[in-house]
Formats: structure tokens, C-alpha cells, sequence
């Protein structure tokens, strides 16, 4: 969720579900699907508002996105802290740092989605964190009415950086069978407080 201080810096994000998402990129020939928050809860069967919604496509295949978009949108590099402008004369050559790109259709309106630029590619998932860890794409993801989210031990494998609160993880664990558990007990830290949980409901 968009804390006070992030809106008065950055500008307000609209509401936006997965069904806007999959009509923002209907026809689009890229790969994408939708990590973060809504994927964990797709895993769980629940639906509820999210400060934003996370989009995700290969760092590849920017410029195709860029292509579909057009000039309807902006596109801002995310980097650091910071953001700037991605004109349409711009190459792909993005400021050092950059992990997503947030959309907007002009100055005046909301942000609406934000890209996260992954090392993946249309066959083979790789971890943002460790690129030598790897898995089919299709492994790494569920569709859930025609849309493609992360699976959830890929959401809490990038969660898990942020978040130590084990009972924030007892939430997340029905979502989770034998394999995935252990596969998410590998990816973390061996004094995290995640792991021994991890093992334990194993």
C-alpha cells in the first residue's frame, strides 16, 4: 500500500485489477504476467484492492512493449529512488538501477501500472536476486481466468527480503505444497525466520 509520504512525493496510483491489466495488453504478442500482492492472493483464493498492481514482461522485450503502447502512455524509469521520463526517442538503454517502469497516460492523471523489468524470458524464469537459479516459465506461473500470476513461492521468494514476520508467512502457507516449500526454504537465508517454518510445515 502507498504510504502518505510516497504520494506526496510521487503522485497517486489509481486502483487497477487484473481484469484491466489483461484488457491494457489484449492482442500484445510479448510475455507478461502479474506478480506481487495479486498473485499471492490469486494462489489463495481471495480478492481485495491493492495499492498497485504489478505487471511483469522480459527486460527483452521492453521494446515490444514500448511498440504496443505507443504514444498513449508515459513510461517512467524507476531507479534508485528516482524517476525519469522514457521519451519515445529514447533507446532501451535505461539508467543504471532501473527494475520497472511506471505507466501513466499523462501528467495530469494517476499512475496506473507498474512494469517490473525481469531477467526471464518467454521459456525460462530466472530469479532477480540469483539469475543461476531457473525453472520453465510455465512451472513458475498459474493462469487464473485467462491470466497469467507468479506462483506464490516466486512472490515470497522476493517478499521474504523485506518481510521477516513469520506469521505474515502462516498466511501465505496454504498456498504452498511439500515441493514449493522446500523449493522457497532453498532461496532464503539460513538464519531468516522464514526457513525453520518452512521446513517445519514441510
Amino acid at each position: 500500500m502507498q504510504s502518505d509520504e510516497q504520494r506526496e512525493l510521487y503522485g497517486a496510483w489509481a486502483e487497477r485489477w487484473p481484469a484491466d491489466a489483461a484488457e491494457l495488453l489484449d492482442g500484445y504478442s510479448g510475455t507478461w504476467w502479474i506478480g506481487g500482492g495479486w498473485a499471492l492472493d490469486r494462489a489463495l483464493e481471495r480478492s481485495r484492492p491493492h495499492g498497485d498492481i504489478d505487471l511483469v514482461i522480459p527486460r527483452s522485450e521492453l521494446s515490444l512493449l514500448r511498440g504496443w503502447l505507443g504514444g498513449k502512455w508515459q513510461l517512467w524509469c524507476a531507479f534508485q529512488g528516482a524517476l525519469k521520463p522514457l521519451l519515445p526517442h529514447d533507446s532501451d538503454v535505461l539508467p543504471l538501477g532501473t527494475t520497472s517502469i511506471w505507466l501513466r497516460r499523462s501528467a495530469y492523471g494517476q499512475w496506473e501500472y507498474e512494469v517490473l523489468l525481469d531477467p526471464s524470458d518467454s521459456e525460462s524464469w530466472r530469479f532477480r536476486r540469483d539469475t543461476a537459479v531457473t525453472m520453465p516459465l510455465d512451472d513458475a506461473l498459474m493462469a487464473v481466468d485467462g491470466i497469467r500470476y507468479a506462483k506464490p513461492q516466486i512472490v515470497l521468494a522476493y517478499a521474504a527480503a523485506e518481510q521477516a514476520d513469520v506469521a505474515w508467512l502462516d498466511e501465505a502457507l496454504p498456498a504452498l505444497d511439500t515441493e514449493a516449500r522446500a523449493w522457497l526454504a532453498e532461496r532464503i537465508a539460513e538464519d531468516h525466520p522464514w526457513r525453520k517454518r518452512l521446513l517445519a510445515a514441510g
